[in-house]
């Protein structure tokens, strides 16, 4: 008979390869799917985001902002009655969270939110600021400035202690919470005597945010000044921006080194262009270097208020407050908050 062949089967150590190769083909085709899932998921979601958000009424006149990073909601008041607005970064169009007149509201101004998720809404020329609860909407506080004053607008620094421009007056407010519950607004700085050169009738002290532990930053409306002022001390100067201005500066925001200024048109000057200003400061906050101006394609109405969201996007609120200033209806309807990437 013939020589029988045998089949050849496998050695344990062949084995021991081929489980090894199928294991790393697989990882890698796993972990090629699971990459290019997350990437179409983030694309999709970046790709989600408006360019703007609409604030509905047909005289809402939208002024103040206010973002919170937990939930993805911002917050937004109206100039003309005192409603307060809530939107999500990711639907194209906000709803009224407050109505007119609730707390004795008629008008808003600047706006802000604490680490513990509290509202803060300045009355402007009703000299009020008031701070909600905005998980339930309930109000823990009402307190007034200055007779005659313009409760502008307002930051809060990371210990808790928020601070408030008066526009029309020369003081800047400190208002803090103790540990029962009470809080308490006081006259925290005499800007009068502070080197600031006020103005009686125009809009001084305007935007305000806290930079780190130690400092405030103030824009000066009228003057296009911007002012560092020490939360120890109260000691304030003037900013060398190098020759540059920020007249009609507005609202601040901050972020890695750079202040955002938007610059409206209130004293409607037709070679002003409304923008965001972005300025580059330096570590101890004495001196900033104006880089560039913001401005979306279809443009900005009266930028009042800003904020960066955790989406690398600034949200500015196209208020065109200086139509209602006027007594004129919007010049653009619907009214809206546009989106700006930074990032």
């Amino acid at each position: 008979m013939g020589r029988t062949t045998r089949p050849a089967y496998p050695t344990e150590a062949s084995m021991r390869l081929l489980a090894s190769a199928l294991a790393t083909v697989t990882v890698l085709a796993l972990t090629a799917a699971t990459g290019s899932e997350a990437a179409t998921r983030s694309g999709s979601a970046t790709a989600r985001l408006p360019d703007h958000y609409v604030i509905p009424g047909e005289k809402a006149f939208p002024t103040g902002v206010a973002y919170d990073p937990r939930s993805g909601h911002y917050y937004v008041g109206s100039a003309q009655d005192g409603t307060l607005y809530r939107g999500h970064v990711r639907k194209p169009t906000a709803r009224v969270w407050s109505p007119a007149g609730r707390d004795g509201r008629s008008f808003t101004a600047g706006m802000t939110l604490d680490g513990e998720g509290r509202l803060y809404v300045n009355g402007g020329g009703t000299g009020t600021l008031r701070v909600y609860d905005s998980a339930t909407g309930t109000l823990l506080t009402t307190q007034h400035g200055a007779k005659g004053g313009f409760v502008n607008d307002v930051t809060v620094a990371a210990d808790g202690t928020a601070y408030v421009t008066d526009s029309f007056k020369p003081v800047v407010y400190r208002l803090t919470e103790d540990e029962r519950g009470r809080w308490k607004l006081e006259h925290w700085l005499d800007v009068d005597a502070s080197g600031v050169d006020w103005i009686d009738g125009q809009h001084n002290l305007n935007g305000i945010v806290a930079v780190g532990t130690r400092h405030l930053l103030a824009v000066q409306s009228n003057t296009g000044k911007l002012w560092r002022i020490d939360r120890s001390t109260g000691r304030t100067a003037e900013v060398d921006l190098g020759g540059h201005t920020l007249v009609n500066g507005d609202a601040l925001a901050w972020r890695d080194g750079r202040l955002y200024v938007t610059q409206g048109n209130l004293y409607d000057d037709p070679d002003t262009e409304p923008q965001v200003a972005v300025v580059e400061m330096n570590d101890d906050l004495t001196s900033g270097r104006f880089l560039h101006g913001l401005v979306p394609p279809d443009g900005l109405l009266h930028p009042s208020a800003a904020v960066i969201t955790d989406h690398d996007r600034l949200l500015v609120v196209n208020s065109q407050y200086n139509r209602w200033v006027a007594g004129l209806p919007p010049e653009s309807l619907p009214f809206t908050v546009s989106s700006l990437p930074i990032g």
